[in-house]
């Protein structure tokens, strides 16, 4: 009974995280800029706190739905023998560290927001406003680099997962084929993030668009995995036979 509940949390938390970042003042439905211009999205943020604040806490109660998720897992990749049972345990706790750096990332930009809204109190032109603006920056720069990381890891972690529950799977189905696309979105994320890196002549907009995409449907498999967890499929309750 209780995985049921772990398949539902992660199905749910998978669905609010594609919902709630779309909210957030400067991403795509509020003020949208290029978060690339980071001036830009900071001011975004302190434009609009109200729904930034609501939007980001959103996106943090959908993380810990999925890390709930995650740990029904952990069971199964304990007691799964050989190569796929390590890459599965290794896929858990590697994502799980991922959606950790995720929440920080939440945390520090409720407080960049925060500091926006006391940047408003004061008056424009001011040492205290300019003082505002340039820890709200600070901060924003730093969230981005928590992001690069997660960006960094999530594909490694993606592909060992994928790649030790599909050994849990003994005929091709849906389940399965949604295993090796997770693999195969880790291998797309992490060569995306290997362009970036060592080629920063490449438009950085193409990229992030390649990479959302890479994530959306690694997303989408994972919501099939949460349903497949609150059917009781055996293969995601028990050990496979």
């Amino acid at each position: 009974m209780a995985i049921r509940y772990c398949g539902l949390a992660l199905a749910v938390g998978v669905l609010l995280t594609f919902v709630a970042p779309l909210f957030i003042p400067g991403f795509a439905l509020v003020d949208s800029v290029d978060q690339t211009d980071f001036v830009a999205a900071r001011d975004a943020l302190g434009a609009a706190p109200e729904i930034a604040h609501a939007a980001n806490f959103a996106g943090l109660i959908a993380l810990m739905l999925m890390i709930f998720g995650f740990v029904g897992l952990i069971p199964l990749a304990y007691r799964q023998a050989g190569l796929s049972g390590k890459l599965l345990m290794f896929g858990i706790i590697a994502t799980i560290i991922e959606w950790s750096m995720l929440i920080i990332v939440t945390g520090m930009r409720h407080l960049e927001i925060h500091i926006m809204q006391r940047r408003g109190q004061a008056d424009d032109g001011s040492s205290l406003a300019a003082y505002y603006e340039e820890a709200a920056l600070s901060l924003h720069l730093d969230l981005t680099g928590m992001a690069v990381v997660f960006v960094m890891l999530a594909p490694i972690a993606s592909a060992m997962f994928g790649l030790g529950l599909a050994g849990r799977f003994a005929q091709m189905d849906a389940f399965k084929i949604a295993c090796y696309v997770l693999v195969a979105g880790g291998v797309v994320g992490l060569g995306n993030f290997l362009i970036a890196m060592y080629t920063p002549e490449t438009g950085l907009e193409a990229l992030l668009f390649v990479n959302t995409i890479a994530l959306y449907i690694q997303g989408l498999c994972l919501v099939l995995v949460g349903v497949g967890m609150y059917q009781g499929r055996s293969e995601l309750s028990e050990e496979a036979a």
